[in-house]
């Protein structure tokens, strides 16, 4: 597995966890009836800022278990073929991105209540990045 494959694997991993918790704790919230009340932004600031945190530790510690185990791969310049996968991962990001930025254009003309517009809207960015990594683990599994 290649150096930026397990970025791709981490990157992906930590949206899933730290996002997938902020997303439960919305969805305690909303089923409670507290929307109007409840306080996310800064829980979302907290969870930024650890998974910010996190990245940076895990890669630090992929960066190191890769120079002791294969040191050819971190001066490894990105070539062509990964370059592309990049590229092609990049796509599926954006076009998840433009059609929840359509979704959510839609959502407010019709009188989207604040709290799940703005949270629909930070959801729509989490899963472009995460699909965006997620392409980016299929390209290299298959070698395009």
């Amino acid at each position: 597995m290649s150096f930026r494959e397990k970025s791709a694997w981490i990157t992906l991993t930590l949206y899933l966890l730290v996002y997938g918790y902020y997303g439960w704790t919305l969805y305690s919230v909303a089923q409670a009836g507290q929307t109007a009340t409840y306080d996310y932004v800064w829980l979302l600031v907290r969870l930024v800022f650890l998974l910010v945190v996190l990245q940076v530790v895990f890669s630090i510690a992929i960066t190191v278990v890769t120079a002791v185990t294969r040191p050819s791969d971190i001066r490894k310049v990105e070539d062509e073929r990964e370059k592309l996968i990049a590229l092609k991962a990049t796509r599926y990001g954006f076009a998840v991105l433009a059609i929840g930025a359509l979704a959510i254009c839609l959502w407010i003309a019709y009188g989207g209540r604040e709290f799940y517009t703005a949270n629909t809207l930070f959801l729509v960015v989490v899963l472009a990045e995460m699909s965006r990594s997620a392409a980016q683990i299929v390209y290299f599994r298959k070698g395009t």
